[in-house]
């Protein structure tokens, strides 16, 4: 009983260390500049691209819930809205293409959030609409977004 006791105590210990290296390093690498964009670490990114950054890390979650077999349930679709109006690295690519690109993705979101059953195909349906916005707009992520695709 002792050594569980110990080991929880050391466990909580190291946890909370990371957790306040974690805000320390997050809060003396991340500033704010006036023309939207947020630099991390020396790199510039706009608001869209920390938002798609945070989406994907999201949907890397529910993958692996789904692949586990479990159901998800979710509840992003207001935050996801933002991608028709947070600021853009390239704001010029934001066009009425990109526009109804993000419609149908966040219609199909929507979709997704209210299945339970077939999860994986609506997920796939929606992941469907990244690939498509993301190769006419920007392809960097293209490689990131197929290995979020859940096989059947």
């Amino acid at each position: 009983m002792k050594k569980s006791l110990f080991c929880l105590i050391i466990v909580a210990l190291i946890w909370s260390c990371n957790e306040a290296v974690d805000e320390g390093s997050t809060a003396n690498n991340t500033e704010s500049t006036e023309n939207g964009m947020t630099v991390i670490n020396g790199v510039e990114r706009s608001e869209l691209a920390l938002l798609m950054r945070k989406m994907y890390d999201e949907m890397k979650l529910v993958k692996d819930s789904i692949d586990r077999g479990q159901i998800v349930k979710t509840d992003f679709l207001e935050e996801f809205e933002r991608i028709q109006t947070a600021h853009a690295t390239e704001p010029e690519k934001i066009d009425d293409t990109y526009q109804a690109m993000a419609g149908a993705f966040l219609d199909n979101y929507a979709l997704f959030e209210q299945t339970s059953e077939n999860q994986a195909e609506a997920f796939n349906i929606m992941l469907q609409n990244c690939l498509v916005c993301h190769q006419q707009k920007c392809p960097g992520p293209v490689k990131a977004i197929n290995k979020l695709k859940i096989k059947p």
